[in-house]
């Protein structure tokens, strides 16, 4: 038994003749004839009372028909779905984010604009660093990931390098570049230094730092030592946390001050002033990235919403 049986049944049941099934399906009236007689055959039961000028359902047929309706129905169904997972417009997605992304302005108006254009598409959003994003890549967890890299090799005060960061193979991905950017330190708008267009590394001896100390991109509590001691201190660490959202609300109360990826498109909390650290370089990158290899229809999309709102 082939498809084509249950069509030519079917249009034969919905018109009651074998010659308009034939008109309907544009082929020949033997053909239709033909068909549904092996299709009965098959079965080993009559499915039509042939009249004389037309034919009409048996009780076998009667209970075929109803059925068949809702099996070509749902075949209707699968095939559109899969014409439109395969064209991106239906499926799921998902991305990976970590928190200092949510600062940037092309994150959100990236996601915006994808609900907007793929409503369709189930679109999932998970918070994890630059450094956990890797393994979810791996792992099938996510699709792509928003992410963020430091240097691999960090040049202190412009004097000596070290290498104080180890970064993931990025061997293995490809990826959209975002923006470039810096680290600068991050103070509430009535601290002393904000009025400052940037600050040395050694203007904030003796103030209490915030850290973040896992990623790629921020420098983390080991870092930082490095980089104070540099400029002849030993830093006082009053809080670590988790992500760079809880950073900036802990600095906004006033626990302390903090260092973090700065760039024209980062738009930090009003009650917060960015400056840039003049004696200090540390390249970063904010990339939208994914697996060498492995994009679907769906990230093909976002890809290229990424590509256009980066240009």
């Amino acid at each position: 038994m082939e498809l084509r049986h249950l069509r030519y049944f079917k249009a034969a049941a919905e018109e009651e003749h074998f010659g308009r099934a034939a008109e309907r399906l544009h082929v020949t009236r033997p053909a239709v004839s033909q068909l549904i007689a092996d299709l009965e055959s098959e079965l080993g039961t009559a499915l039509f009372e042939r009249l004389a000028h037309r034919v009409k359902l048996t009780e076998a047929g009667k209970a075929l028909l109803p059925r068949l309706n809702a099996l070509m129905s749902d075949l209707h169904d699968a095939l559109t779905m899969t014409k439109r997972v395969g064209e991106g417009k239906s499926g799921a997605l998902t991305i990976g984010y970590g928190s200092l992304t949510l600062f940037h302005t092309l994150f959100r108006g990236a996601i915006k604009r994808f609900r907007e254009e793929f409503p369709d598409v189930i679109l999932s959003l998970i918070d994890q660093v630059t450094i956990d994003q890797y393994k979810l890549l791996e792992d099938g967890k996510i699709h792509a990931g928003f992410m963020h890299f430091g240097p691999d090799t960090v040049f202190l005060r412009k004097r000596r390098s070290t290498p104080v960061i180890n970064g993931q193979d990025r061997t293995a991905l490809d990826w959209v570049p975002i923006q470039t950017g810096t680290v600068g330190v991050v103070m509430l708008r009535d601290h002393p230094l904000a009025s400052k267009e940037s600050v040395e590394l050694a203007e904030l001896a003796n103030e209490r730092f915030v850290v973040v100390p896992r990623g790629l991109s921020s420098p983390g509590h080991g870092a930082i030592l490095e980089f104070c001691r540099e400029a002849g201190f030993e830093p006082r660490i009053v809080q670590e946390v988790s992500t760079t959202v809880s950073q900036m609300n802990l600095i906004s109360v006033g626990m302390g001050i903090g260092l973090s990826i700065i760039g024209k498109n980062f738009i930090y909390p009003p009650e917060l002033t960015v400056l840039p650290l003049s004696d200090m370089d540390y390249p970063t990158t904010f990339v939208f990235a994914w697996l060498k290899g492995e994009r679907t229809p769906a990230l093909n999309h976002m890809i290229e919403i990424v590509q256009s709102l980066a240009a």
